[in-house]
């Protein structure tokens, strides 16, 4: 994977080296001016505790990483000088001192004998001793060598003359030495960023210039700590033997990037509230001052951004509260996850607390923790952003004005990412779209998507059998833009019930509130046991294929597994096949891999009247039926089966013997790197057992069902049937304990009581129009299905 990083400040800097550590990745990084950018005039001040919730999260993290780095100490030059933290008090303050390790919040008695004087009533410290500053030009410096150094990186100069998205995802980033196509470009040149975007007619919003101002003075007398006093916006740390950092928020904004203008009214006003606060502090001469400019947004968290959606990878990465010192080690580590996640779609499975925080979401800029009365509230709440709820979603608003939302925990918009690449087809049809069924008039449906993107004709004459999976991901991507309700990069860690409804929290900070809810949480992979304790780079999951492909480039003759029978592992076994991978086993838990069931009868399945005969029936018997008529949903694509064996015969042809081996009717039970740096496989067959050697291994074992976050007390609320299931009604709505008027409904987990549309797209309308009628108790959307042949 070949990525781009536009901006050598600190913030760039640490993406691209963060990146050039992934294995598979290429990272050019493009510098600019650095004489008098953000980063060469940074303050470097570094401290844990921060106001708003999530910056404070990624200052615990950075700091902690910093100090526990002897080489990352080395380069960033770190001083420790404690620090103090001035404030008005609020009941919340001292639960956000507590995230803080060896933080204290002392009273105006406390901070009157540490010097402070003339503070506002109700004025409290936070004190922290593991605190001081850095020097961020220094850490760049260290950093870019890296870079230069490296086998898989490069520094290269600007400026940048161009940025051109692709339709395939890629970005083409122009410089004075030529034009080179990207697979992600991440734009971090700070308050460069807003004026290369519009440059390229690429949306520049919600980003600012602003100024930074602040002079160094000699002093005599008792130096403060590193501080922030944040009732008067004043802000220093000591420098050097007796000198003082001293300036003030100036509030001066849209100011030219590179310019650096000089407001001696601020100066002044930074030495008068110096002398009110620390009238024992003597300020004898200003030694130089620093003007500069910077990048600013709402919310001011530094974090991956989308540009243009799903359908691009191209993103920036800026717009802190001033410098990104405080937070920068760990919100590039973030971003470099999300980034690759972005990439190719994996959602990962390491827990992180920092970085995942929409410009869009207006429940994210508040610096302090709401009570339920202050939360955003909504009439319905859902939890994921992927088709069925989007489907919700887009009915929804035809239906009524009551205010909905959806919190999804990607970065952007997206649909099974790392499995969208030229070739991959769709199981259904493009009339079972998310409203058609129900509302054909309906501005989102895929026939509209069409029409206004200028892609009916091609798409027509194209003669597709089934629709390339691709396409519709970008549908769901431009729904997602016109339905504007998704607040993407929230996860959801908490539900639970209240007086005023569900209360939903990311990390712990409560969201929003909702009279009803929705869930659509989707699945993700299946890892099995044995796959856990094998080397990433030898052994991964299907997810991963993409961003593994470069680094296996040299070992495409050596034999390869694939373990999973279903569509996904078809899928994988035609990309490597694609790629030029010439011994291929792939292998199967079932006799044979079998194709869906397409005929007419068995897509009787997938109507509103059989959904509704299947309530009629009681539980075991539904369990028996569904799982009799599995194969109408629950295998191959007749399409990827057939391209599969013509491919291999053509590499029959080719190479004189099959370059794919099919292995049904084995089982993996375990899997061992040996000496010989080959994988084995030991299996179960229908015979004997069986082993294979292999120098990588792909897991595409099924996928599973993502656990709805209830609280404690929600989830004894809820009734669950023998196999532990929640028992879903036929409404969709969950069977559970004091509503008091609150629903709850879901999607996804009714397999065993509605079938296999529960998790299918083919009744995605459908379900929602049945959820929409039962939450506004009345027949909002008319489902018939009276016309069938079938009496069951």
């Amino acid at each position: 994977m070949k990525i781009c990083v536009i901006g050598a400040g600190i913030a760039g800097a640490l993406l691209a080296w963060r990146l050039a550590e992934r294995p598979g990745v290429s990272v050019d990084l493009i510098s600019g001016p650095r004489s008098d950018d953000a980063t060469a005039a940074s303050g470097g001040g570094v401290r844990a505790f921060e106001t708003h919730p999530l910056q404070r999260g990624m200052a615990v993290e950075s700091l902690g990483e910093l100090l526990g780095s002897p080489s990352l100490l080395d380069w960033a030059g770190y001083t420790e000088t404690g620090s103090t933290y001035l404030l008005p008090d609020t009941d919340e303050l001292a639960a956000a001192v507590d995230e803080v390790e060896q933080a204290e919040l002392v009273g105006p008695d406390e901070l009157t004998r540490r010097g402070w004087h003339g503070l506002p009533e109700n004025t409290v410290g936070v004190l922290e001793r593991r605190a001081g500053f850095i020097l961020p030009d220094r850490l760049r410096s260290a950093v870019l060598a890296e870079l230069g150094g490296g086998r898989r990186s490069r520094v290269l100069v600007g400026p940048v003359l161009g940025l051109v998205p692709h339709d395939d995802g890629s970005v083409s980033c122009r410089l004075l030495t030529g034009t080179t196509r990207y697979d992600a470009v991440v734009v971090a040149a700070g308050p460069w960023t807003p004026g290369l975007l519009a440059d390229n007619a690429l949306p520049a919003s919600p980003y600012r210039t602003k100024s930074i101002q602040y002079g160094v003075f000699t002093t005599y007398g008792a130096r403060p700590t590193m501080f922030v006093d944040e009732t008067t916006g004043l802000f220093g740390r000591p420098t050097g033997s007796n000198g003082l950092l001293l300036g003030i928020d100036t509030e001066q904004w849209a100011v030219p990037p590179g310019s650096r203008p000089h407001r001696p009214d601020m100066s002044a006003r930074a030495v008068r509230l110096v002398n009110e606060r620390l009238p024992h502090l003597r300020l004898l001469a200003t030694g130089h001052t620093v003007n500069s400019t910077d990048c600013y947004a709402d919310p001011p968290v530094l974090t991956l951004w989308s540009v243009l959606g799903s359908t691009h990878r191209l993103f920036t990465f800026t717009g802190g509260s001033g410098g990104s010192v405080k937070t920068a080690l760990a919100a590039s580590r973030t971003a470099a996850r999300d980034l690759l996640d972005q990439a190719d779609g994996q959602q990962s499975k390491e827990h992180h607390t920092t970085g995942e925080t929409p410009r869009t979401n207006p429940s994210r800029t508040e610096n302090k923790r709401m009570s339920t009365s202050e939360l955003p509230r909504y009439h319905t709440v859902g939890i994921g952003a992927g088709p069925a709820n989007l489907s919700l979603a887009a009915l929804y608003q035809s239906a009524t004005d009551e205010k909905l939302a959806l919190f999804d925990s990607r970065p952007v918009a997206g649909w099974h990412t790392p499995l969208l690449y030229p070739g991959v087809r769709m199981q259904t049809g493009w009339m079972k779209d998310l409203v058609s069924l129900v509302d054909p008039k309906h501005e989102l449906s895929f026939l509209n998507y069409l029409v206004t993107s200028g892609r009916l004709y091609a798409l027509i004459n194209s003669q597709f059998d089934a629709l390339p999976r691709i396409e519709y991901e970008r549908y769901l991507a431009w729904c997602t833009e016109k339905l504007a309700v998704v607040s993407f990069g929230v996860t959801v860690n908490e539900i639970s019930i209240t007086e005023d409804g569900f209360l939903v929290k990311q990390n712990d900070e409560p969201v929003a509130v909702s009279e009803h809810l929705v869930l659509g949480l989707g699945t993700r992979p299946v890892v099995p046991s044995y796959f856990t304790d094998l080397p990433p780079e030898r052994a991964f999951i299907a997810d991963d294929l993409g961003t593994r492909l470069p680094s296996m480039d040299a070992h495409k003759a050596d034999p390869i597994a694939v373990v999973g029978g279903g569509q996904t592992g078809v899928e994988c076994v035609l990309r490597l096949l694609g790629s030029g991978f010439t011994d291929i086993r792939w292998i199967g838990r079932h006799q044979w891999f079998r194709s869906i069931d397409d005929s007419p009868m068995a897509n009787e399945f997938y109507r509103p009247s059989h959904i509704e005969f299947m309530q009629e029936l009681g539980r075991a018997k539904r369990r028996e039926l569904i799982t009799d008529h599995r194969y109408s949903g629950d295998a191959l694509t007749p399409g990827a089966l057939k391209a599969l064996y013509q491919s291999n015969y053509d590499g029959l042809l080719t190479l004189g013997r099959f370059p794919v081996t099919l292995l049904p009717g084995r089982d993996v039970t375990s899997a061992e790197l040996g000496g010989d740096g080959r994988i084995t496989l030991r299996c179960t067959s229908h015979s004997a057992p069986e082993e294979f050697a292999v120098r990588h291994l792909v897991v595409a074992a099924g996928r599973e069902h993502v656990a709805a976050p209830f609280d404690d007390d929600l989830r004894e609320r809820i009734d669950y049937d023998a196999d532990d299931e929640m028992i879903v009604e036929p409404d969709y709505s969950v069977r559970w304990k004091g509503r008091n008027g609150h629903r709850m409904y879901t999607f996804n987990h009714s397999r065993y009581s509605h079938g296999l549309t529960n998790a299918g797209l083919t009744q995605l309308p459908v379900r929602a129009a049945i959820v929409l009628n039962s939450m506004f108790d009345r027949e909002i959307y008319p489902i018939r299905d009276e016309l069938c042949a079938v009496k069951w």
